[in-house]
């Protein structure tokens, strides 16, 4: 008996950390960019019914999946938030698999046609770059070309620098104009774009690690949103050479050509 009792707490929950931590996945995670509304799904794996393991699930959310979509947020979050949030996660093991609200969730284009690609070989080079998985970030994980991608930063073919040394100096030293630096209430700070905003609240993508990931918070929330140019694409192309962002630049050339 007093073994059960002592299990009996162990599995009760805070219900304001619980609620924290529901609010935290709704603002971060619970979009079709991400896992869905209330860990339905999204293009992130359904976390809603399923028997995750507390150990795993806190080493995914602290330190992400490298090489693919899922960040780390031990340095976006603190540990009272971390923790919340992990506890929510866990919460929806037991929750039914369904639920009544679905965001919508971005097309992800037409795999045959990057496939069955019919240009130029040293266009494909470039296209392969732009593309390239085994790159963390790669650049399709913030822009879209040829139907492809992820459409959060700028479409670059119709603005793109008039040549390829321009393209270049862009890409490793400018400053983006874009780019914002938010100060949440708490006092974090982080690069940012705005995706979404109205009297209430207002929906960012957050630029601390790739891929960026699209959080929303009440407008309160918010202190300040400036554009301070503190960040460069330099940031997120160290892995690239000089060469390799040349067959990049030749591969949007070529997509502005073909319009």
């Amino acid at each position: 008996m007093i073994w059960f009792t002592l299990l009996l707490l162990q599995t009760v929950v805070n219900p304001e950390i619980l609620e924290r931590g529901e609010k935290i996945f709704a603002q971060s995670c619970a979009t079709g960019y991400c896992h869905g509304v209330a860990g339905a799904a999204g293009r992130g794996p359904r976390l809603r019914g399923r028997s995750l393991d507390r150990n795993r699930v806190s080493e995914v959310v602290r330190n992400g999946i490298p090489r693919s979509a899922m960040p780390g947020w031990k340095d976006r979050l603190d540990e009272q938030d971390l923790s919340a949030t992990i506890t929510y996660v866990m919460s929806l093991v037991n929750s039914d698999k369904s639920v009544s609200a679905e965001l919508p969730i971005p097309p992800p284009g037409d795999p045959t046609n990057y496939l069955n690609f019919t240009g130029p070989t040293e266009i494909k080079k470039g296209r392969d770059l732009f593309f390239d998985a085994t790159r963390t970030p790669q650049c399709s994980t913030c822009h879209s070309s040829g139907g492809r991608g992820i459409s959060i930063g700028p479409e670059l073919v119709g603005s793109l620098a008039v040549d390829q040394e321009l393209f270049l100096s862009v890409v490793r030293a400018s400053r983006s104009q874009h780019v914002l630096t938010a100060t949440l209430e708490d006092q974090s700070v982080f690069p940012a774009l705005r995706f979404e905003q109205n009297e209430n609240w207002i929906k960012l993508y957050d630029l601390t690690s790739a891929p960026p990931v699209l959080r929303t918070f009440e407008t309160g929330n918010i202190v300040s949103l400036l554009n301070t140019l503190s960040w460069s694409h330099e940031l997120v192309t160290q892995d690239y050479k000089d060469e390799e962002i040349g067959a990049i630049f030749k591969y949007l050339d070529w997509l502005r050509s073909q319009k």
